[in-house]
């Protein structure tokens, strides 16, 4: 029978619970009510968590402090005790992009253009926004791509969450991008526990919803896929999409 010493004791007592991500959601309201956020500070503490070898890499693309802009912003009436839609008017641009990897493989891109008419530190909004964009193609406070709209000019995609695991130790939805057979040195590694049962529901209507915007069918028996392969179902489609847009603005 072995007996713990008392560093034994107070080390485990001490030690840091892993990363949960529910401890760190904020409530932002849309059109629908309410949905729960994961700002992107947290999400970048989640990746230190996961991949303490893995890099995020910020690049200025453009900053323009004499470009005129104006954007559509709410403002609070205090008259009318309600919030009211003005046009705004300012100079300032900002385009930033970021790259981040995991160090196992995986790797994704993320760019976010910000505006003075939105926010006062639109070039910081930017970056920040970028990297957000950039960590979610990791898997990291996003299910899939297409869904990084910023609405009510949020710097990154808010994160839809139906129910509240009961295990803290929560992991991204990995394989990541760059190595969905997730494998590392050829050796197969263990599934993590949200991509072992079937496709969620968040995951079907990723993938209708890419259907629909590229003009495909959706697929036979969508509902028997699993989640690993509704997964890379979505980053097949993603990329489709990307380029379709890109094709369509080149045009």
């Amino acid at each position: 029978m072995s007996m713990q010493t008392n560093g034994q004791i107070q080390k485990e007592q001490t030690r840091t619970p892993p990363f949960n991500p529910n401890e760190h959601l904020i409530q932002l309201r849309n059109k629908q009510g309410s949905q729960d956020y994961l700002p992107v500070q947290w999400r970048i503490v989640w990746f230190r968590e996961q991949f303490p070898h893995g890099t995020i890499e910020t690049e200025e693309l453009e900053v323009d402090l004499d470009r005129e802009v104006e954007a559509e912003i709410e403002v609070w009436n205090s008259e009318k005790q309600q919030n009211e839609k003005i046009v705004k008017r300012a100079k300032g641009y900002a385009r930033y992009k970021a790259i981040a990897t995991d160090g196992l493989g995986g790797k994704a891109t993320g760019t976010k253009s910000e505006n003075a008419a939105n926010f006062p530190d639109f070039v910081e909004k930017a970056e920040t926004g970028a990297i957000g964009r950039a960590l979610a193609g990791l898997g990291f406070g996003t299910q899939f791509a297409p869904e990084l709209s910023e609405e009510h000019r949020i710097v990154d995609s808010p994160v839809a969450r139906k129910h509240t695991p009961t295990n803290s130790n929560l992991s991204p939805t990995r394989p990541p991008v760059g190595n969905p057979n997730n494998t590392i040195n050829n050796k197969q590694l263990p599934l993590p526990e949200d991509l072992q049962g079937p496709a969620t529901e968040q995951q079907l209507t990723g993938i209708r919803k890419l259907c629909e915007r590229l003009g495909k069918p959706e697929p036979e028996n969508i509902t028997k896929l699993s989640s690993l392969n509704a997964r890379k179902l979505i980053q097949q489609l993603s990329a489709e999409y990307r380029q379709s847009k890109q094709g369509s603005k080149a045009s």
